[in-house]
């Protein structure tokens, strides 16, 4: 089981100082791409920040949130897969990076777009 103390909450570059406790899971869209859900606002979010929890969190308790927010899960051991994945990908990147969620040979990857909420304002998205 893979544990981390990482998560991401929502983040609009809009509003870089804004603080955001919608924690994001990622969403299969297809057979191989996947999208940041919200878990609070049910919204699909482009960008997330790294932020620190009390609490180890693993793959089962964001498989939990999928379900708690009502979202129809197709393929359980799979879906497990791509959280625990995604649970590595996270312990990658530093506390207050911008991420955005990436989708290559059907493995979940974050890319760092900014490096704090502040550098992202400065920063050249496509």
């Amino acid at each position: 089981m893979v544990e981390s103390k990482k998560v991401l909450v929502a983040f609009d570059p809009r509003f870089p100082q804004q603080r955001s406790s919608d924690f994001l899971v990622p969403l299969p869209t297809t057979e191989a791409d996947f999208v940041l859900l919200g878990i609070k606002s049910g919204k699909i979010r482009q960008y997330g920040m790294v932020v620190l929890t009390s609490q180890l969190v693993n793959e089962n308790d964001l498989f939990a949130k999928l379900v708690d927010a009502g979202q129809p899960v197709s393929d359980v051991e799979q879906c497990l897969e791509h959280l625990a994945r995604f649970i590595e990908e996270i312990k990658t990147v530093r506390i207050g990076n911008i991420v955005e969620l990436s989708t290559a040979k059907g493995l979940l990857k974050l890319n760092i777009k900014a490096k704090t909420p502040n550098g992202f304002s400065q920063h050249e998205c496509e």
